[in-house]
């Protein structure tokens, strides 16, 4: 091997990779750029941790306001459960709340990756079936890197409930439901608006970027996977629109 060759090598080792701030500086200015490099070098775990931990941020930082949101859940399942004949007095549901805000506390980074290893292992199978490539691990590093979005929405509701008192939004703040009046509206159709929202559509558009770098599949089919998959999401927050109206 020439001089040459290896002085060429060596220098292509020594490139350096992209750390935190510029990942980060990225996905917000240059998903693509970020996205292509994921695909050669996918990486999970800090990411996947720093998403899932943001999720208790809310609740955390505004734990009083978390409680009484509790209590308001708590207090609408006990009248169902009365039509099973099972009681829950007020002096129940206040004795049950510390165990139920600490527990809601140290669950939700537990969920939030569950989520992120479910969304991965959908977006695999479904774009495998379609001849796609890649490795669960290169596409649960996309939706990792795309959970990042989220996290803004949590910064933004944590600081409006300052002002607002509460942490329960039975729509999201940048969705068109926050255009309008879920008293005056259909609770289904207000549950469509909901599920418009900014910030879903951001996070799905990276991780159609993303998930067509990591696949090798042409732009448009992933874009059609996604948008089926998002698609079925905004129906969900439809069906569950009409409960999530009574703990307003």
């Amino acid at each position: 091997m020439s001089d040459i060759r290896v002085q060429s090598m060596d220098r292509e080792m020594a490139v350096e990779k992209p750390g935190f701030f510029k990942r980060l500086m990225w996905l917000f200015v240059s998903p693509g750029r970020l996205m292509e490099e994921l695909a050669g070098k996918p990486r999970v775990l800090f990411w996947m941790v720093f998403g899932s931990l943001a999720a208790a941020v809310p609740y955390a930082v505004r734990r009083p306001v978390y409680e009484e949101m509790l209590r308001k859940s708590i207090a609408a399942g006990s009248e169902y459960m009365e039509s099973f004949g099972i009681e829950m007095t007020p002096e129940m549901i206040e004795a049950g709340l510390p165990r139920a805000v600490v527990t809601g506390i140290v669950t939700a980074p537990v969920y939030a990756a569950a989520g992120f290893a479910l969304m991965a292992l959908l977006f695999f199978i479904i774009l495998r079936i379609m001849g796609g490539e890649g490795k669960y691990k290169a596409y649960l590093s996309v939706v990792v890197h795309a959970g990042i979005i989220p996290v803004l929405y949590s910064l933004l509701l944590t600081a409006v409930s300052f002002y607002t008192g509460s942490l329960h939004q039975a729509a999201p703040l940048t969705s068109l439901a926050s255009l309008a009046s879920p008293e005056e509206m259909n609770p289904y159709v207000y549950g469509l608006l909901a599920g418009i929202d900014v910030f879903a559509i951001w996070r799905y558009s990276v991780m159609a970027i993303g998930l067509t770098a990591v696949s090798k599949l042409k732009k448009k089919q992933v874009y059609i996977a996604v948008a089926v998959i998002f698609a079925i999401r905004v129906a969900c927050t439809m069906y569950g629109m009409p409960a999530a109206l009574q703990l307003m």
